[in-house]
């Protein structure tokens, strides 16, 4: 049976992008062990039959002794399970995982090094603007430039332009490259369908008016201030309709929107916020127009393929990572980023002509069955896995 380690500095990220890709291998007798920290979703891993191992990694800390000591002890990891493949999400892992794997072989721990796919679901918040965002992608791109080169590593992107902005940037000097979905969907469970009940916490009674739904991390950069604000014109033009926002503060993250200024804007009567969601089939029955006005270093945003497959048009901004969902005027609508006034037009007359926005959502059902279906997406990378190792045999 071959062995693959699913490594993410938070398993969250497990949880949401690798679980149904982890099922779907074991389905094909690769035994699949998750290693990250520990936190609310492992419980889900080991329910599902899943190994996990503790990796004791944080996001946000950036204490040099504390993460040399994760490094080492990601090292230990590898060295102790040997395992056929290794599969990095997120960008600690992505940094550590090659150079762990290196220095096992240095040491002699590990006779040869297996092949290693590196993720980037986007290059999210070192690779974005900022002076400390610059100071911690001018520290780290030796070592990232390092590991991602080395000859057993395959780097897999959501989206060409983070890999060609790689490239601009010197990190990635090789060919041993991919553009594959990991945000896919069942579109079985991601349907229209009417829901028996709400989702929970969410209303008590149906709504009276169209709903606007943003599910996201609260970070500014996803463009949660724009969303409030187009609501806040909307409301100044008289429009009709309730604005939802599902998510919370992603506080392990720089630039999450506080707590605080989320109720002061319920308080005012701009937004419903709803926290966080576990049933998004539901809560996406229950609105009427998605949007993400997003900012973000972003690898192609899931809620926008999950709200896709319910059959909803969507409103979302000019990067490419937006465009792979979103063909403007053909299953939603185009805007330019940083721009509430071209958000409350186009949410406007969404609100406004049902059939619009009926005609858009019919086309962004099909095209989220056509190209982001879970069986689709797991079978790209069944098959890369496969070639992966077939080469190590080989070699």
């Amino acid at each position: 049976m071959r062995s693959v380690l699913m490594v993410a500095s938070w398993d969250w990220t497990l949880d949401k992008f690798r679980l149904a890709l982890a099922e779907s291998l074991r389905d094909e007798g690769y035994e699949i062990t998750f290693v990250c920290a520990d936190g609310k979703y492992v419980d889900r891993f080991e329910e599902r039959g899943f190994r996990w191992i503790e990796w004791r990694s944080e996001r946000k800390r950036l204490n040099p002794f504390a993460e040399l000591r994760a490094f080492l002890e990601l090292a230990d990891i590898y060295a102790r399970e040997q395992p056929d493949l290794i599969q990095h999400d997120t960008i600690k892992p992505n940094l550590y995982g090659p150079l762990a794997l290196k220095l096992n072989q240095i040491r002699g721990r590990m006779s040869s090094l297996p092949p290693v796919i590196n993720t980037f679901m986007g290059l999210g918040y070192v690779f974005s603007d900022g002076l400390l965002p610059r100071i911690l992608r001018t520290l780290i791109t030796p070592f990232l430039t390092f590991g991602v080169n080395l000859p057993n590593v395959h780097i897999v992107f959501s989206n060409s332009s983070d890999q060609d902005r790689l490239r601009r940037h010197g990190v990635l000097r090789h060919d041993r490259t991919s553009v594959l979905m990991s945000e896919f969907v069942n579109t079985n469970v991601f349907r229209p369908f009417s829901p028996e009940r709400p989702a929970p916490e969410v209303v008590d009674q149906p709504p009276d008016a169209p709903v606007v739904l943003m599910a996201v991390r609260l970070l500014w950069a996803k463009g949660v201030g724009e969303f409030v604000e187009a609501a806040r014109i909307l409301r100044r033009r008289g429009i009709d309709a309730r604005f939802w926002l599902a998510g919370e503060p992603d506080t392990d993250s720089a630039g999450f929107v506080p707590e605080d200024q989320l109720r002061e804007w319920e308080d005012e009567g701009l937004i419903e916020w709803l926290g966080y969601q576990t049933d998004m089939p539901a809560l996406l029955n229950q609105a009427d127009i998605a949007t993400l006005p997003t900012k973000y270093n972003e690898g192609m945003p899931r809620f926008l393929v999950e709200a896709a497959a319910c059959g909803l048009p969507i409103v979302t901004t000019d990067q490419e990572a937006c465009r792979i969902v979103v063909k403007d005027g053909e299953n939603g609508v185009v805007i330019p980023g940083e721009d509430s006034r071209a958000l409350a037009d186009a949410l406007e007359r969404l609100i406004t002509d049902r059939e619009y926005r009926m005609s858009l959502g019919e086309e962004a059902r099909a095209n989220a069955v056509r190209d982001f279906d879970q069986e689709k997406g797991t079978d790209d990378w069944h098959q890369l896995y496969d070639r992966l190792l077939a080469n190590r045999s080989l070699a």
